[in-house]
């Protein structure tokens, strides 16, 4: 098989990207922002995938997955923080 040039490789990467967009979708189809960001977060999206993907900032993104994380490790019986602006 001949190497790729960069027109080839481009053309993929846009086919893959379009793929996994139409596979997030599915997979968090119904759920709220959070949900849907906790829920790629845990499949290994990076918080600028799935800002794409959920329609806001990575910033966002990035909070929200940090107050899971957070609230994930916290004491039993500790009040759980909402995330403002991700619903």
């Amino acid at each position: 098989m001949p190497p790729l040039d960069n027109d080839a490789m481009s053309e993929i990467s846009s086919r893959l990207e379009t793929v996994i967009k139409l596979l997030a979708a599915i997979y968090t189809q119904g759920l709220n922002n959070s949900e849907m960001i906790t829920k790629l977060g845990k499949v290994g999206l990076s918080p600028k995938e799935i800002a794409g993907i959920v329609g806001v900032s990575s910033h966002n993104v990035s909070q929200v997955l940090y107050a899971r994380k957070k609230n994930e490790t916290q004491p039993f019986g500790r009040k759980k923080e909402a995330v403002r602006g991700a619903e």
